[in-house]
Formats: structure tokens, C-alpha cells, sequence
């Protein structure tokens, strides 16, 4: 239920709305309910009319017997006004019913009401036929303001849920954008989506249902009122199902909360198995492994209606059980209810029950709505406790109190007694290192040392286990991410080109850029022509990463434009170029080059021919730790890895001659 309360609450911004919807849900209520009293005024008036035509009938009966009677006296004696025998049957004392008592309090107040307008109208049309006219018209213009009222309640009740939805996902998409790395690398990326996209979704269905749930009780809470003026014990004992329904209804949401939990995880699994096949479709292909892939997510989708029959199975049992348990309520009502009138087969009687089963009849919907709204609830309520555990996550790596902006770099780049474990094993271990402002740094080592990891300290997508990095003395933890990430551009192995235009993509390392400074920015990239050459220049859509409009080392260089546009004082190459040939990477080493300059870079590479331009090489152990630092001939007699490297790369560079150069010393 706190869940529930947390999705209503989203609504409340919206008070405006919520407040015209709770106005038609009232409107909406005595819509419903005054046919009924009107009805039954009308039944009332043709009773009267009845009754006063069998009275005339009767006074004329009267008259006959009367003087029939005086003809059959005696000379001299004096006749009674009734015969005798006839006291009894015309006495208008034994005609007047025993009123019923005024249970609530309000009944009088509920009959002056309506015979006020019973009177108006009556004072208007008369009695006769123009009554019946009037009042069947009254009647229909209640039943048209409900429909209107209805009408209104759905739409407006719409509006809010699908509003919610939107806002729901914003937010959701928001808390993402703000969430560290640590916890996308715990949690699938199958799963986020289903939650924002599937999750939200239920989350709008359990406002909209809510909001249904909330209208029933302005209508029960009348026709309750309608059945208990003409007959509250009665009421009472077609009641008497409803326990018997919330004793069956508790164990079955309980059933339904626990089976749509594991329906939405299994929808997540069988998302994540989408994306990874539809990522990596090109091994699939190649292994020929379409069928083995088949199968497995034949394997998800058969967990997943397994899981939603057993769900759906308590859902269809829910309606048909609750409605037996108040139709033995109604069975009842109709047994007691009858018997009282055919020992006391009046007219009034007879009516009166009439418009109390109409009531109870009425009433069923309602009720049956709210039982059926409580098993919807149960079903999407899960999904929507989904949609909140992303929002109550609270990212490890956040502004500190106090936080101050980060001061452009000016003097150095300090790394001290660095340490980092991602949970699997030290990467990182007392690693020390002073970067002055302007060096170039390159970074080489075997795979899986923490070459790249030192990036992602130095960005603060994770932070040390121990030591502390600096710029220019100031520990990076103390100032505002968004001020530290702003000095720094990144050009990863693989750029990512978002599905937006090239101009857009470029501008994504300054979003307020000109034209004239993203042309400029291509332009030194060495990309501006083959832009141009595209039917709609910078305005052409890239793709989803790039697709195939764009060639490796032209998304490569697209990359490096949107680095040179930012214009940030440190940047961090990270494998920028091993996904080229070398002929490519030399052709973009004039793009890198420009890239680099008055910069402090710091240059991760498998390929030494790419620090040939570095001021110093620093070289990761297999512990993690650093082996050696230095410039390319010193490490060479004190770096058994880097030595080992560079013997390698030069070797196969010699096997190949025929179409590659050795590989010039950095």
C-alpha cells in the first residue's frame, strides 16, 4: 500500500485535475442515483392514482349499499352513516400502514427534498399527463448528466494516469543519467529498459486503475444510502457475502502480487536476451549458432507464459468466486425480502421492494468493480514498486556536501597511493604519479593491468579504494563532477555516434557551439570533406552507432572533432585507434596530433607507434602496480614488458614488410 500511496502521490502535482475528476466522480454519483428516486416517485404517483380512483369506486359501492340498506328498515328507525358490516372494511383507519422508523436520522430531510420537486412539478404540469411527461423527462436528462459526467471522469482520469507515465519515465531516464558506473555494471541493461518502457507502463495502468477505484465509493456511498432508506435490514443481510469475499480476495492478491514479481523479472530476461542477440548478430551468424540461440530464448518466453497462466489462472478465478459469494447475499435478500411481501401483498410494500432490489441490483456493479480493481492493483503494483527502486537508488559516487567547482588545470595532475578493486581482485596498488600541465603520458601494458582504469578514476566514474587524485593540489572528490568532467575529453576504441545528425554529434562536446565552430572543429579532425560529401552534409543522420553511413576511421574522427570542440584542457585517449589498420592510423595521426597539442593527455595504447609523440611511457606491471616509467630508449633497458612489446609489434611489422613500414621508435 505504500507503494500504491508513493504512485498517487506523483499525481498530486496536478491538483487541478485530480480535483475536476473527484467533482465528476460526484456528479457522476447523484447522476446515478436520482433516476432511481425519480422512478420510484413515479411508481408513488401511479399508485395514488390507483388508490384514488379504487376510493371513488368504493364511495359509489358505499352509496348503493347505503341506500339499499335504508330501504330495508323498519318504519320509524333511524339508519347508521355505514352499515354495520361495512365499518370495518371502509374505515380509512385501517388503511394507514405503520410508518417505518427514521434509521439514519435523514429520511425526513431526503422526503422533503424530492417532494418539493414532486410538488414544483405538479404545481406546473398538474397531475395528469403532463406529470407522467415531465417526470419521465426529468428522468432522462439525470441519465444524459451521468453519461456526460462519465464521460469526463474517464478522460480526465486518462489524462492523469498517461501524464504520470511521461513524468514517470523522465524521471526514471533522469535518475539513470545520474547513476555511477558501478551500477549499470550490476544490473542488465535489459532490465533498466523493461522497467522504463513495460514498468511505466503498468505504472500508468495502476494510476488509471486507482483512480477508478476511487470514483466507485462516491456511487456506492448513494445507492447504500437509497437501499438503507426503504429497507437497512434488509441491506444488512444481502451484505452478509461481503466477508466471505475479502477472506477469498486477500489470498488471492497475495498470490497475484508474488506471480507478477517474477513475470516482470522473467520480461526483463527475456529484453536482455533480445539485446545481446541483437548485438551480437554478426557472432551469431558466423557460428552459425542461430538455432542453440533459438532455443535458449524459446527456453525464456515458455518461463514467461508458464509463469503468466499461473497469474491469469488466480485472476480468473477472482471475478467468478467473488460473484457467488454476493450472489448468496442477493439470493437472501430476494427469500426474505419476497416473503414479507406476499404476507403483506400491498402496493406500497410491492414497491418499496422493487426499488430497493433496483438498488442492490445497481450497487453490484460498482462493488464488483472495486473487487475487480483490487486484483488489477495487485497485478501492476509490482511493476510499479520496479519503477521506484531505480528512483530510491542513491549513487556512490555524488557531490559531497560542499562540493566547490573545479579550477581549470594549471600546474599538474597528482596520483597518489593509488588504489582500486573492483570487487574481483586488486587492479590498482599504490600507484603514484605527478602529470605536469602540457605533458603527454602514454600508457601501455597487457591486458587487464588498469590502463583503462585509471581513466575512469581520473573521470570519477569509480573512486579509489584508497590514495586520492589531485589536480593542481585539490583532491578530485571535493569539487562538482559536472565542473571536474567539463576539463576533460574522451575519445574511446570504439566512438559512439549517437542516432542524430553529424552536426549534432559534434556539438555533443559543446552543446552551445556555433555552426561556424563545429565546421572548424570537423576541419581540423580532417572530416569536413567527407561530410560534405553526404547528400545532406552536416544535417545527414548518423544512425544507430553510425550504421553503415560512416566508415571506422570516419566515425573515428568524428569522435576526435566533438573532442576538439570541447576544448578541455585534458584529454584521455583510450585505445583511440586499434580498431584501424595502421595505414589508417597513421593517416590520422595529423587529427591526433592537433587533438593533442597544449594539452595534457593521457594516452592509452596497445600500439606503441601511437605514443611516438609522448613526453614519457608509463608501463603497467602484470600486479598492477607500475614496472617503469620513461621515455622509449629508457625503458627499453629497464622495462622487460615494454621491451618484450615493442620486440613483438617490430617482428611482425618486418614479416609484413610488403605492405607496412617498421615501426618507428616513439
Amino acid at each position: 500500500m505504500f507503494n500504491l500511496w508513493r504512485a498517487f502521490k506523483l499525481v498530486l502535482p496536478h491538483r487541478g485535475m485530480l480535483v475536476l475528476y473527484l467533482c465528476t466522480a460526484l456528479g457522476l454519483a447523484l447522476c446515478g442515483g436520482a433516476p432511481l428516486i425519480l422512478a420510484r416517485t413515479f411508481m408513488n404517483h401511479l399508485d395514488e392514482m390507483g388508490k384514488n380512483a379504487a376510493d371513488i369506486e368504493q364511495k359509489q359501492q358505499l352509496r348503493i349499499i347505503q341506500k339499499d340498506y335504508v330501504l330495508t328498515l323498519k318504519p320509524g328507525s333511524t339508519a347508521p352513516e355505514t352499515p354495520p358490516n361495512l365499518v370495518k372494511i371502509f374505515d380509512p383507519s385501517t388503511k394507514k400502514e405503520k410508518s417505518k422508523p427514521d434509521v439514519f436520522g435523514i429520511k425526513e430531510q431526503i422526503q422533503s427534498f424530492f417532494k418539493e420537486i414532486n410538488d414544483r412539478i405538479q404545481a406546473r404540469t398538474g397531475t395528469g399527463r403532463n406529470y407522467i411527461y415531465a417526470l419521465c423527462g426529468l428522468i432522462i436528462f439525470f441519465a444524459f448528466l451521468k453519461s456526460v459526467f462519465d464521460a469526463a471522469n474517464t478522460y480526465i482520469a486518462s489524462w492523469l494516469a498517461q501524464r504520470l507515465r511521461t513524468e514517470a519515465i523522465e524521471r526514471v531516464m533522469a535518475k539513470l543519467l545520474t547513476l555511477d558506473m558501478p551500477y549499470f555494471d550490476s544490473h542488465q541493461t535489459g532490465d533498466l529498459v523493461t522497467r522504463m518502457v513495460s514498468d511505466g507502463e503498468n505504472l500508468r495502468k495502476t494510476i488509471k486503475i486507482f483512480l477508478d477505484f476511487a470514483q466507485q465509493p462516491f456511487m456506492i456511498v448513494a445507492l447504500v444510502s437509497i437501499a438503507c432508506y426503504y429497507d437497512w435490514k434488509l441491506f444488512l443481510l444481502g451484505a452478509m457475502g461481503l466477508p466471505l469475499v475479502m477472506l477469498v480476495l486477500i489470498k488471492i492478491v497475495r498470490r497475484v502480487i508474488h506471480q507478477s514479481k517474477r513475470y516482470q523479472e522473467k520480461t526483463a530476461d527475456i529484453a536482455q536476451s533480445m539485446l545481446q542477440n541483437l548485438s551480437g548478430i554478426r557472432v551469431i551468424h558466423a557460428y552459425g549458432a542461430e538455432e542453440l540461440e533459438a532455443e535458449g530464448f524459446r527456453g525464456l518466453t515458455r518461463s514467461l507464459f508458464r509463469t503468466g497462466m499461473r497469474r491469469n489462472l488466480n485472476r480468473a478465478i477472482q471475478r467468478p468466486l467473488t460473484s457467488f459469494l454476493m450472489g448468496l447475499g442477493g439470493i437472501a435478500v430476494l427469500a426474505w425480502g419476497g416473503a414479507r411481501v406476499v404476507a403483506n401483498p400491498t402496493n406500497h410494500n410491492i414497491s418499496d421492494f422493487l426499488t430497493f432490489i433496483a438498488a442492490l441490483a445497481m450497487l453490484y456493479e460498482p462493488v464488483t468493480a472495486i473487487i475487480q480493481t483490487i486484483g488489477e492493483i495487485a497485478e501492476y503494483l509490482p511493476n510499479a514498486e520496479r519503477v521506484f527502486q531505480i528512483l530510491d537508488v542513491k549513487p556512490t559516487i555524488a557531490d559531497m556536501p560542499g562540493a566547490t567547482p573545479c579550477k581549470r588545470l594549471d600546474k599538474e595532475i597528482t596520483f597518489e597511493n593509488l588504489a582500486f578493486d573492483y570487487g574481483r581482485g586488486t587492479v590498482l596498488r599504490d600507484f603514484n604519479l605527478t602529470l605536469r600541465f602540457g605533458e603527454k603520458l602514454g600508457i601501455v601494458g597487457r591486458t587487464g593491468v588498469g590502463k583503462s582504469t585509471l581513466l575512469s578514476l581520473l573521470l570519477r566514474f569509480y573512486d579509489p579504494t584508497a590514495g586520492r587524485i589531485s589536480i593542481d593540489g585539490t583532491d578530485i572528490r571535493t569539487v562538482t563532477l559536472a565542473t571536474l568532467r567539463s576539463q576533460i575529453a574522451l575519445v574511446t576504441q570504439q566512438p559512439f555516434l549517437f542516432n542524430a545528425t553529424v552536426a549534432e554529434n559534434i556539438r555533443y562536446g559543446r552543446p552551445g557551439a556555433t555552426d561556424d565552430e563545429v565546421i572548424a572543429a570537423a576541419k581540423t579532425a580532417m572530416i569536413h570533406d567527407e561530410i560534405m560529401s553526404k547528400p545532406l552534409g552536416y544535417k545527414e543522420l548518423c544512425g544507430e552507432r553510425g550504421g553503415e553511413l560512416f566508415s571506422g576511421g570516419q566515425k573515428q574522427r568524428i569522435a576526435i572533432a566533438r573532442a576538439l570542440l570541447r576544448n578541455a584542457p585534458i584529454l584521455l585517449l583510450d585505445e583511440a585507434t586499434s580498431a584501424l589498420d595502421s595505414l589508417k592510423e597513421r593517416s590520422l595521426q595529423e587529427a591526433f596530433d592537433t587533438l593533442e597539442a597544449n594539452r595534457t593527455c593521457l594516452i592509452v595504447a596497445h600500439r606503441l607507434s601511437t605514443l611516438s609523440n609522448a613526453d614519457r611511457i608509463l608501463v603497467f606491471g602484470d600486479a598492477g602496480g607500475v614496472e617503469a616509467i620513461g621515455t622509449h630508449a629508457e625503458l627499453m633497458t629497464s622495462s622487460s614488458t615494454y621491451r618484450t612489446m615493442w620486440q613483438a609489434q617490430n617482428d611482425g611489422a618486418s614479416s609484413n614488410s610488403s605492405t607496412t613500414e617498421t615501426i618507428p621508435a616513439p
